[in-house]
């Protein structure tokens, strides 16, 4: 079975792109016509997408600190946010890219982590360092509703595919799903193996939230009993059945020097696609089915993951890879020191039947 799998999804890589500074994030657009990034710079980068490359557009500028969550959607917009709490929304096709369709500079109180947009595509949720998710309208960014309530800094937002619920994931370890009309909490679901208290230290959180196509399960992932000034631990996914609120599935992929899941989804034939990032040569790209033990697929020399995009045909990923040695007793080069950069790897998915093919 393993090698059949492979056969099937093992990714191969068709290209290589570097940017100057760190990316946090970076997304194909729903078109597929663009990929986009969020840059550690303030700036999102932009890139036409060909069959043979990458075609770098202007950037697009006016954010204040790191450009951390970016949403593309329907009709070439761009929702982004930062982490001084500013959300901004954009159309992403413009070749000479001026301000923004609408800028919120103070959405939230501090860092925004995490955006998730309703499907109907008129809300966006917004969350972080606050005690609040706002919920903005689209259109225009004005706020038109706000869920209150929360002990600790938020990580990570997703929207149920029937545009009900909305589920939130924070430091503890706790899913909240929320009534997306009502503004009210419906129930928590139990993540906290993914938080530990550890030398007076918080560590871990829920870094990662997707649904799959049809919302019956959730998919949670993070770091497993994370610890330690560097929060050790290895990177963990758990699979929730969404109509029990269960644990049916678990993995923890890798030792405890990978680190945590940055990012993860569901492929569209049911598997899901996940990466981490810790340590300068550590945390990977794999792909693992829910009902194994291990990922049947492990990318070696694919470490430090930080983000990974699907192209709406099925075929390609883009895998946005952080690219910065170890920050501790680093030397100078030239008498400057050297930060991070950033590499964008393109990966090509074996051709033949699948979901994805089906619905181009």
């Amino acid at each position: 079975m393993q090698a059949e799998l492979l056969k099937k999804y093992e990714p191969k890589e068709s290209g290589k792109f570097e940017y100057e500074r760190q990316l946090w994030e970076a997304r194909f657009t729903p078109c597929g016509e663009f990929l986009v990034a969020g840059g550690y710079d303030a700036t999102i980068q932009r890139w036409r997408v060909t069959d043979e490359s990458l075609e770098s557009l202007p950037a697009m500028t006016g954010h204040d600190g790191w450009v951390q969550t970016l949403l593309p959607i329907g009709g070439k917009q761009l929702l982004s946010a930062d982490s001084w709490g500013r959300v901004s929304c954009w159309d992403y096709s413009s070749e000479q890219p001026g301000k923004p369709l609408w800028s919120i500079e103070n959405a939230l109180g501090g860092w925004i982590r995490a955006l998730a947009v309703s499907p109907d595509e008129s809300l966006v949720a917004v969350a972080g360092n606050d005690s609040k998710i706002p919920l903005l309208s689209v259109k225009d960014g004005t706020k038109q509703n706000e869920f209150t309530g929360f002990e600790d800094r938020i990580f990570s937002l997703a929207v149920h595919p029937n545009g009900n619920s909305l589920v939130s994931g924070d430091l503890k370890g706790i899913i909240r799903e929320w009534n997306l009309e009502t503004g009210k909490p419906n129930r928590d679901l139990d993540a906290s193996s993914l938080y530990q208290l550890n030398q007076m230290q918080d560590s871990g959180g829920v870094r990662r939230l997707a649904f799959d196509a049809d919302g019956k399960r959730l998919l949670c992932g993070g770091q497993k009993e994370p610890g330690g000034g560097f929060c050790k631990g290895a990177p963990q996914l758990i699979v929730f059945d969404w109509a029990s609120g269960k644990r049916t599935h678990e993995v923890a992929a890798g030792d405890t020097q990978e680190g945590f899941i940055y990012d993860a989804q569901f492929h569209p034939d049911g598997f899901v696609m996940a990466c981490a990032s810790a340590f300068p040569g550590k945390g990977r790209l794999f792909f693992w089915r829910p009902e194994d033990k291990e990922p049947f697929f492990t990318g070696k020399g694919l470490t430090n993951g930080r983000s990974l995009s699907l192209h709406p045909n099925g075929k390609r990923i883009a895998y946005l890879v952080s690219n910065s040695a170890n920050a501790n007793g680093r030397p100078l080069k030239d008498g400057k020191y050297a930060g991070g950069s950033a590499i964008l790897r393109m990966l090509d998915l074996p051709t033949g039947e699948s979901a994805a093919d089906e619905n181009p």
